[in-house]
């Protein structure tokens, strides 16, 4: 069975060989090519095919650690929506790449709707994030209409892609 989607206006087909390979590397992204044949019972030359095939079609976009921030002094996550003036591009491009260049931002979202923007912050406490708060609004003065501001409390799940496969 073949599944055909669209991610970001390209299609892609993953069939159920790849979709064996995929599960393999969320336990173990690092796993040699002769593991993930052995788990998965595919010849290894075929692995390896379809792995270099999944990255060029850019299924596999990389292979990154998953960082816990509380383990780096960032117990806290924030959700930010901006909304921003709206007729000058120029200003929303620089007010989006100084988020981009923000460290203490780890997801950036352009948004249709009541909010141009959705970012999710982690900070080390609230005077932390008051003060990242602040620096943003700097960033291309007098340019944020509306922002809206949630602190997370829980999170009942965190992105987990294999449950896809």
């Amino acid at each position: 069975m073949e599944n055909v989607g669209i991610v970001y206006g390209v299609e892609q087909k993953v069939d159920a060989k790849d979709k064996k390979i995929l599960k393999v590397l969320f336990e173990d992204g690092r796993m040699s090519i002769a593991d993930i044949a052995t788990k998965t019972r595919l010849r290894r030359d075929s692995v390896a095919r379809r792995l270099k095939k999944l990255r060029k079609d850019k299924v596999i976009t990389g292979f990154v650690p998953v960082i816990n921030p509380p383990a780096l002094g960032y117990p806290n996550i924030a959700l930010m929506l901006f909304r921003v003036k709206t007729g000058n591009e120029s200003a929303k491009k620089k007010f989006q790449d100084k988020l981009v260049g923000n460290k203490f931002i780890l997801h950036i979202s352009k948004l249709i709707g009541k909010f141009d923007f959705n970012c999710a912050v982690i900070y080390e406490n609230t005077n932390h994030l008051n003060q990242i708060v602040e620096e943003i609004k700097t960033y291309v003065p007098n340019f944020i209409d509306n922002f809206e501001l949630f602190q997370v409390v829980d999170e009942p799940k965190f992105e987990k892609m294999s449950d896809l496969l």
